[in-house]
């Protein structure tokens, strides 16, 4: 089969692999979509921790291709994949903290993943989703899984003033979320036109361009600022834009030796609520079923469909004006 193959830090192409076969309570997915996310990026040029050789790709789903004797699963369901393997046993798994378990593995980060033709996937993993499901709308599940993680720790409770900050995937699959949970008004923060006009679309009440305009001048008073956007200059305009008491959750993903300046002061007085947001723990079922709900607009933010000659050169390169999402179709 074909995969694309990570050998080193900023060294990849696609090659020919060995097709994997279903083993006892693993079974083979065929890829229909797999997602470009940007932790991809930091995997290819050695800004986040990952093995090598490695085949990419954590956000993907696909049609059960072989299952070993015993399986739940059946040849033909449509199926989505949750990336991160742990234990089940520890101290960390027990308390529900899955995302801490001290063996997890990913795949697509340590073991082979997604943007491949197949994929070996242990059944633990392994989700059904309605049938009829837009095939493409796979490559969003996880990334939503992580999205509705960050809303658990937000705690909306209806009627908050909400930022989001960064106009990405995850930003604007957060402008959605916290319109279903009922936020009074959700203000979007990106450099992108295109983006803007976007999340105007999909739920936000209003937007900001930061390059013409000031954040922390036009934003105060806000009751959850969601940083989604990774960036030092982002995640100091949550602190200045969250109202006291407030919190700030952060899912955005940074170089892992990004360093930022804190004032304790003010996080004494203001009594904001820093929280970081990491993976998707005991979520992705519910991302699945919202998915197959139809209550999201996905097709918006799908902005090129490549197969897997084409990831290279989307690896290569920051986002296209306008961009949003990538998805590799095999």
């Amino acid at each position: 089969m074909k995969a694309v193959v990570l050998t080193a830090v900023n060294e990849i192409g696609v090659a020919e692999v060995e097709k994997p076969k279903a083993t006892a309570g693993k079974s083979v997915v065929k890829i229909l979509a797999c997602g470009i996310c940007g932790t991809d990026r930091h995997i290819y040029h050695g800004e986040y921790p990952g093995d090598k050789p490695v085949i990419l790709g954590h956000e993907f789903g696909g049609v059960i291709e072989e299952v070993a004797p015993g399986s739940k699963f059946k040849v033909g369901d449509l199926v989505s994949v949750d990336p991160n393997i742990v234990c089940g046993t520890c101290v960390d798994c027990l308390a529900l903290r899955t995302a801490f378990c001290p063996s997890l593995t990913a795949l697509g980060v340590n073991i082979n993943g997604g943007i491949a033709e197949y994929v070996l996937t242990p059944d633990t993993q392994i989700y059904l989703v309605r049938p009829d499901l837009n095939p493409l709308y796979l490559a969003f599940i996880e990334p939503l899984a992580c999205s509705i993680r960050g809303l658990d720790l937000a705690d909306l409770k209806g009627g908050e003033k909400v930022a989001v900050l960064g106009g990405g995937v995850m930003g604007l699959l957060v402008v959605q979320l916290a319109k279903l949970a009922g936020a009074s008004e959700i203000v979007l923060v990106t450099r992108q036109k295109y983006r803007r006009e976007v999340a105007l679309k999909i739920g936000a009440t209003r937007t900001i361009d930061p390059i013409n305009e000031s954040v922390t001048d036009l934003i105060k008073g806000m009751d959850v600022t969601f940083e989604c956007a990774g960036a030092v200059e982002t995640f100091e305009q949550s602190q200045q834009i969250t109202r006291r008491g407030g919190a700030i959750i952060v899912l955005g993903l940074t170089a892992s030796d990004t360093k930022v300046s804190i004032k304790p002061f003010d996080i004494v007085v203001n009594e904001h609520r820093i929280q970081g947001s990491y993976l998707n723990p005991l979520t992705q079922a519910r991302s699945a079923e919202l998915v197959g709900s139809g209550k999201l607009n996905l097709d918006i933010l799908i902005s090129k469909v490549v197969d897997l000659d084409g990831v290279k050169a989307i690896l290569d390169a920051p986002p296209a004006e306008g961009d949003i999402k990538y998805i590799v179709r095999p």
